[in-house]
């Protein structure tokens, strides 16, 4: 039977009971919402990363780190830039050889050692020697004695010392940079496409750190740079003096050189005019006896060949006439064997007798009488036969008969071998 809403009322009316409610039930707790990702690494991730990918100098350690340019990808990447400032620890120095600073020294230097070992020709020049008296060896720098180039080598060695010079104070930095790719993943950072600039923080590795210079190190400072100016200078001056009475010595020697340098041209310029003039005798003797052997009425007698064949060969010169430099002829050559063959020429002969004693003789062939079956009739038939001869200065000729149509078919010549011979009745000459 149902409990009406009357009945509810006076149970609670006079106190009655009343059915117990059904207990609440609780809910359940919550998830605890995450913390949103970082949208970029910060400044100490960068400057682990880009530590580790530098590889840079130990003389610089990390300082300000400052980002740009930030680029948000598709995912939940970002690409930037990065610039980390590298604190130098201490100061550094750059080592330098023949420093710039003592230039104006090592030229000083440099004067006083060409001063000493100047070549013997500028003590010669000084003396009175002209330039055809000088020598190779005289133009060559001249090697100093021990005594003096000992202390020149120990002056070198000072003005070309190396120095260390700072170049980098402490505390002073150096920029780095770098481009990448960052990527959140499993709560933490993944760099990617990292290109890292760090030629500036390398270029410290050239240099020597404070700590590491080696003991009583040269340090160029204004007081070490004027204490080492001022010891040059002074063994300059000293060096100066020492090389004095060896310069002085070279000067008197150099007197005595050019004595004898010029005793010795003269000698030579003898020997030269002796010999000259016996050249000259030999040429005139040579030019007298190319001149009689071409006089007026001369005979050759000899032979041509060519290949395997041979023949006989004269010269007769009829009249002969004597010029500056050469001898001009006319005559005849002929075959003793052929009575009735006989050729006009006209000859000359160079008077400039060549190294070897001979000399040139050319002859052209004109016109006459000749055996058409005869080699030789080659020569005669072309127009332009002529004979290209050395004539010695025993009077023998020798060299070719050709056609200067055979220029370029030198086998063809004939070659003669003519000497002098006594003379004999002149032979009638027949014309064709």
């Amino acid at each position: 039977m149902l409990t009406s809403c009357f009945d509810e009322i006076k149970q609670v009316i006079q106190g009655e009971p009343q059915p117990a409610e059904a207990p609440a039930v609780e809910a359940a707790p919550a998830e605890p919402t995450p913390p949103p990702a970082p949208t970029q690494p910060t400044n100490e991730e960068i400057s682990r990363m880009l530590i580790e990918q530098m590889n840079g100098s130990e003389a610089a350690s990390a300082g300000e780190l400052t980002c740009s340019d930030p680029q948000k990808g598709a995912d939940s990447s970002i690409s930037m830039t990065a610039t980390l400032k590298m604190v130098v620890k201490e100061d550094l120095f750059a080592r330098e050889t023949a420093p710039a600073a003592f230039n104006k020294e090592r030229q000083a230097v440099n004067e006083a050692a060409n001063n000493a070992m100047r070549p013997e020709s500028v003590y010669l020049f000084q003396v009175g020697a002209t330039t055809d008296l000088i020598t190779d060896a005289d133009r060559a720098a001249k090697p100093l004695p021990e005594n003096l180039q000992a202390p020149l080598n120990e002056l070198k060695e000072l003005a070309e010392a190396s120095v260390f010079r700072k170049v980098v104070n402490t505390g002073d930095s150096v920029e780095t940079s770098a481009s990448f790719t960052a990527t959140y993943v499993d709560g933490v950072w993944q760099f990617s496409n990292i290109v890292v600039d760090n030629a500036a923080l390398l270029a410290l590795n050239d240099y020597t750190a404070q700590s590491a210079l080696p003991q009583d190190a040269p340090i160029l400072t204004p007081e070490f740079e004027a204490a080492r100016k001022s010891l040059i200078s002074e063994k300059v001056t000293a060096f100066n003096q020492l090389a004095e009475p060896y310069i002085k010595g070279r000067e008197e020697a150099a007197r005595a050189t050019l004595t004898e340098y010029q005793a010795r041209a003269e000698e030579e310029a003898r020997r030269i005019a002796e010999q000259a003039a016996a050249e000259e005798v030999a040429r005139q003797e040579s030019i007298n006896a190319f001149v009689q052997a071409l006089s007026d009425d001369k005979l050759f007698a000899g032979e041509w060949t060519r290949d395997k064949r041979f023949g006989e060969l004269s010269l007769h010169i009829e009249q002969s006439k004597k010029f500056e430099n050469s001898v001009q002829f006319v005559g005849t050559i002929y075959d003793t064997k052929l009575p009735e063959a006989s050729l006009d020429i006209a000859g000359r002969c160079n008077l400039n007798p060549q190294e070897n004693g001979t000399t040139q003789v050319d002859i052209t062939i004109y016109d006459g009488q000749y055996d058409p079956d005869q080699p030789t009739a080659e020569v005669y038939d072309a127009k332009d036969g002529m004979l290209s001869l050395q004539l010695s200065k025993d009077g023998k000729l020798t060299g070719i008969m050709s056609c200067t149509s055979w220029a370029n078919t030198p086998e063809k010549a004939f070659q003669i071998q003519m000497s002098p011979k006594a003379k004999e009745e002149p032979k009638s000459k027949r014309r064709r």
